[in-house]
């Protein structure tokens, strides 16, 4: 997995070899031959690292990202529940269990 890391942050860095920022609660990954720290999003870095649950300005980010800025968010997109409600009270559950 360190290597899908390397090569992501190193295409989204464009070969500035500039620093990868990790928003507070993400831990750096160190050991990728990157420098990286936890900071805030700022325009001295080549990539940020955040959840889709930042409280960073929108707008900011668009703009990191226009001006070559690479960008990495992760977040969860949906849920799927394990069982489903019916009508009528009837539940199913969605996974068989083996």
């Amino acid at each position: 997995m360190a290597s899908f890391w390397k090569n992501a942050f190193d295409w989204l860095d464009q070969g500035r070899r500039g620093v990868v920022g990790f928003q507070s609660g993400i831990k750096p990954l160190p050991y990728l031959g990157l420098t990286c720290k936890t900071t805030q999003l700022n325009q001295e870095l080549s990539v940020f690292v955040c959840t889709a649950y930042t409280d960073t300005d929108a707008k900011f980010i668009q703009n990191f990202v226009v001006e070559g800025g690479g960008l990495v968010i992760g977040g969860h997109a949906w849920c799927f529940p394990l069982t489903i409600w019916f009508p009528y009270g009837e539940k199913r559950s969605v996974y068989k269990l083996e």
